[in-house]
């Protein structure tokens, strides 16, 4: 959430000083809320698939499947 608003500031402030454009802070708040809350939501829903993902990777990964061995 905190990446999101730091980008989405950032985009904004830079946007502002390079394109002249009336400053409209109500409306830039309203819409970060909801890209922070978008956002926030599409992570919990996703989060735990992706750790499923990787935890069977990393289960594949680990397991010694090699035919050769020197030892």
């Amino acid at each position: 959430m905190g990446a999101t608003a730091g980008f989405e500031i950032f985009i904004y402030v830079y946007k502002s000083m390079s394109i002249p454009m009336n400053i409209e802070i109500w409306e830039f708040i309203k819409i970060l809320i909801v890209e922070i809350i978008y956002n926030a939501l599409i992570t919990i829903i996703l989060y735990p698939l992706m750790q499923k993902l990787g935890y069977k990777m990393e289960e594949i990964f680990k397991n010694p499947q090699i035919l050769t061995r020197y030892f």
